[in-house]
């Protein structure tokens, strides 16, 4: 049943897949992620300087067409909120945009840290219920780690919390 599911997954995602999203030099594989909603296809890119990314996702809309969004980083399910929020991190930091993927709405939404996260690498994780992301910095020069909370409704606001 499992196999048949992923068929099916692989075969509407066919038009989506069709072209290459990211560097066309660079490796390219596809993931399957599982939503409250239902399955997504990640499109990943392999790049030089930072690795692995997911590049483009793509799934079924409520009309039963295939809808692809273009991304782009690390990715950080939320399945009960069927949303995405991915950090696009390199050699030298991660970038203090931050995107969410909102299934439900076939929308893409940028939120920014509040302060440069330059030569700075952090996690994502999302809050045990609802659509709050928390955002934690590495230590850096004996500081504490920075901490920051996204709340993702219309768009994404994130704000400093704690030292």
């Amino acid at each position: 049943m499992k196999r048949l599911g992923l068929l099916l997954v692989l075969l509407w995602s066919l038009p989506a897949l069709g072209k290459q999203c990211g560097d066309p030099s660079a490796k390219h594989w596809s993931t399957v992620l599982h939503l409250a909603v239902g399955p997504v296809m990640l499109q990943w890119t392999g790049v030089r300087e930072s690795g692995q990314a997911v590049c483009r996702l793509s799934y079924r809309n409520k009309q039963g067409q295939t809808q692809a969004l273009e991304v782009w980083g690390e990715p950080e399910p939320n399945v009960t909120e069927n949303l995405i929020a991915f950090a696009s991190c390199a050699d030298d930091g991660c970038d203090n945009k931050i995107l969410v993927a909102d299934i439900i709405r076939g929308v893409v939404l940028e939120g920014h840290l509040p302060v440069s996260t330059q030569q700075t690498y952090f996690s994502l994780k999302w809050a045990a219920s609802g659509r709050t992301l928390s955002i934690e910095g590495e230590s850096f020069g004996g500081q504490p780690p920075r901490r920051f909370t996204c709340t993702v409704s219309e768009g994404v606001d994130c704000a400093t919390s704690g030292i």
